[in-house]
Parts: C-alpha cells; structure tokens; sequence
C-alpha cells in the first residue's frame, strides 16, 4: 500500500515538472499577431494542469509562468505572475470541483472554470500594472483587450485539449 501511495506521489511530482516545463516553454514561444502583440501557449498549458492535476500539484505550471518571466527579463512582474498564475490554478480547480455535481454541458464544464481563470487573470495584471508598472488605472486599461485575447486563446487551446480525456485519474 505504501509503495501503491509513493507511486501515485511520484507520477504527480514528475507530471508537476513537466507542466512547469511546458507552461514556461509554452509562455517563451509566441505566435505574433497584428494590434494585439503576441499570444502564447503558456494559460493553456496552465489549465490543463489544473484540471489533471489537481491542488497542490497544478500550481507547478504557475511556477513556469513565473519562470518564463525571468527567463525573458520581465523581472517586475515576477511576483505579480506567482500570484495570478496561482490564483488561477486554485479557482479552474475549485469551480471545476464545485461544478462536479451540476447537470449542465460537459463542454460548458470545461469551458466556465477557464473563463474564470482567464478573468481572473486579466483582474490581476491590470491591478499590478496600475499599482505598480504604469501608475495609472487608465493608463493600464489598455492591456485588459490583449490579456482577454490571451485568455481566450488559453481556454481553446487548454478545452481541445482535455476534450477526449476530461476524466484523468492521475
């Protein structure tokens, strides 16, 4: 039985690392797109996590996320992408708990833990930019459009994903 609980243990550690992997690899590669910047991989790989992985384990991906910012010398927003990654983890897996027991869509199910992730995010950075980067919450107003778009591409990118496999038991 022990052996049976380090097994289990171990499958989640090392799948915690390898969305770290993928979540700061998948935010380092981006797909340009004109007006709106870039858009990444990065949220998607993310949920993902989230959902396969559950509480504490998901979090390993907000680790990447943070890591993709030192990495590409983003250094303000080290912190602030700690926090907002790991508030996102924490709310796909809670509402997609609290949402176990509804009859609704299963596509709906996938899709509405994201969305709250993905606002979530863009509240988070929009609040970090106008406390501690632009010093102005007007001024800031004008990343929300890109950070929405970069949450909607996550919640695509991360439902495709996990539609064939919704029900992992890691």
């Amino acid at each position: 039985m022990l052996q049976k609980i380090r097994n289990v243990q171990t499958r989640k550690l090392v799948l915690a690392a390898m969305f770290c992997a993928l979540t700061f690899l998948g935010t380092c590669v981006a797909i340009p797109v004109p007006v709106a910047g870039n858009l990444n991989f990065g949220d998607g790989f993310l949920l993902v996590a989230a959902w396969a992985l559950g509480l504490p384990w998901g979090l390993g991906a907000a680790l990447g996320a943070m890591l993709s910012d030192l990495a590409m010398g983003y250094g303000i927003y080290i912190p602030a992408t700690l926090v907002i990654k790991a508030l996102m983890v924490v709310a796909a897996v809670l509402l997609r708990r609290a949402m176990e027991g509804i009859h609704m869509p299963r596509l709906l199910r996938r899709i509405l833990p994201g969305v709250a992730a993905e606002l979530l995010m863009a509240a988070g950075y929009y609040l970090f930019e106008s406390l501690f980067v632009l010093n102005s919450f007007t001024a800031a107003l004008a990343n929300i459009p890109f950070n929405l778009l970069q949450g909607l591409f996550a919640i695509i990118l991360s439902t495709l994903v996990t539609l064939r496999n919704w029900n992992w038991h890691i």
